[in-house]
């Protein structure tokens, strides 16, 4: 039996509402497990509020991984709603991506994976229009949401300190409407800094400690590396985990 301790429905403001909402459903046989959370993004400075995410992960029974998030960057008017598909090892299988900037809304695309190819969708401003892009066995897709940060690095090592450079199918999200929502694979150096234990708001994590480009830090935990911490010091900006609920 799963014993449920809290559920975020994505763009629900109660997290102790959305449990009751489903207290005494039955086990569901395509979840082997969940987790639930909720980011804040403040400055590093003064702490300003600019915004915040909420986010469901479902490990289903053959170790794939569906991550679902709802991304509210209310200092720029711009939400984003993604969805996130990867296999056992992190590798993405597919994406989907609802953007609104602050300039209006940028359109929607499906991001379809094969094993050397993406398939990009795309519905917004400009119309309609599929785009094929070629990609290697080691790759991750970068939708700007940070939930799903800490998937980027899913075949590297972090036993010990290292370097190298990440694949990263980076999308389009500026707010030129004219720029339709596809992504482009770029290089993008990393470091595996180490083993660090850090708190939050959410609790205490044992985490490895990354940083990408030389000026974004990232800190994840666990099997289903979860991020709970990014900073960005050039840009005066923290992302920080404030609550994390589970279903076993």
């Amino acid at each position: 039996m799963h014993t449920l301790i809290k559920v975020v429905l994505l763009g629900c403001c109660s997290m102790a509402a959305a449990a009751a909402s489903t207290a005494g459903l039955p086990d569901n046989a395509s979840i082997e497990r969940k987790l639930a959370g909720r980011y804040s993004y403040t400055t590093i400075e003064d702490g300003t509020a600019r915004g915040e995410e909420v986010f469901q992960l479902f490990v289903h029974p053959d170790g794939s991984r569906t991550l679902m998030i709802w991304h509210d960057l209310a200092a720029k008017g711009a939400q984003f709603s993604v969805v996130l598909r990867a296999d056992p090892t992190f590798r993405p299988t597919s994406a989907y991506v609802s953007y609104w900037v602050e300039t209006g809304y940028k359109g929607q695309t499906l991001f379809a994976v094969t094993r050397d190819t993406v398939t990009m969708t795309h519905t917004g401003p400009t119309g309609s229009q599929q785009v094929e892009v070629p990609v290697p066995e080691q790759f991750s897709i970068g939708t700007h949401p940070v939930a799903g940060d800490g998937w980027h690095l899913w075949y590297v090592d972090s036993r010990e300190p290292a370097s190298g450079t990440l694949d990263l199918l980076s999308v389009e999200a500026s707010p030129d409407l004219e720029k339709p929502v596809l992504g482009s694979l770029v290089k993008m150096p990393y470091e595996v800094v180490g083993e660090e234990t850090i708190r939050t708001p959410a609790g205490e994590f044992a985490t490895t400690h990354y940083r990408l480009l030389g000026a974004t830090d990232l800190w994840v935990y666990g099997e289903d590396r979860v991020l709970v911490r990014m900073e960005q010091p050039r840009f005066d900006r923290l992302y920080e985990l404030v609550e994390l609920e589970t279903e076993q």
